[in-house]
């Protein structure tokens, strides 16, 4: 929680829309997961904003990076030895076409926590997401977030 308050007040001077999603976001909204990291999703301005507020802590500097099913401008900090993946203008792949995730920055749940407002991915966009991606790691994540519904 401690690195969650330091990256919490870190972005409320710096001018970008985020949200955290992935299984802090989960554990936040009352799934049963353990994070061990922290995921950041931003536009591509707010990557790079972001990355220049948290320069101290950077372990690979914001630059665009694609993958068979992800893209985004993604960077890489490690802060009090949690590590933070910051992901600007996060795209997910279904079939041939590439699925914008952007929407999730206009709309995003907020969740109170320690007298933090915190912008979170809703449990129902981060299911879409983990069926999408259909990945093995991510089976125990869809199984806990059905059993909060």
């Amino acid at each position: 929680m401690q690195t969650l308050k330091l990256v919490y007040k870190t972005l409320e001077r710096c001018d970008a829309r985020w949200v955290l999603a992935g299984s802090l976001s989960l554990a936040l909204q009352g799934v049963d997961v353990e994070p061990h990291d922290i995921d950041l999703l931003t536009d591509r301005e707010g990557a790079y904003r972001i990355n220049a507020m948290l320069k101290e802590y950077e372990k690979k500097s914001v630059t665009y990076s694609e993958t068979d099913m992800l893209s985004s401008f993604y960077g890489v900090f490690e802060i009090q030895g949690i590590i933070l993946e910051v992901m600007g203008s996060y795209r997910e792949k279904q079939g041939t076409k590439w699925v914008d995730l952007s929407g999730r920055l206009e709309r995003p749940k907020i969740v109170e926590v320690d007298g933090m407002k915190i912008p979170v991915s809703s449990l129902r966009d981060q299911l879409v997401s983990y069926r999408r991606l259909n990945r093995p790691k991510d089976a125990g994540k869809v199984r806990r977030i059905l059993q909060k519904y």
